[in-house]
């Protein structure tokens, strides 16, 4: 199982706090992960999913697609 962080930051580069984040998996092991909210570093953490291909959903939007591997974090500007 992996462990994987997303950091959603402002166009100023600055974190931003109480995002409501949500993993969609779209490989084989599809579904929809718990949501989580963006602490004071701008990060929401995921831990016991299997690595894979992810669509990132901020606040019930999408916000792209990408590879969820452990220990990475991805970096969203908002």
């Amino acid at each position: 199982m992996a462990s994987f962080r997303v950091r959603v930051n402002n166009e100023d580069e600055q974190p931003i706090k109480g995002v409501r984040v949500k993993l969609e998996f779209t490989g084989l092991a599809r579904g929809m992960s718990d949501e989580k909210y963006t602490d004071s570093d701008g990060i929401a953490f995921f831990d016991g999913y299997e690595e894979g291909p992810i669509k990132v959903y901020l606040n019930g939007t999408s916000y792209g697609r990408y590879y969820y591997e452990n220990g990475e974090k991805i970096n969203i500007w908002k």
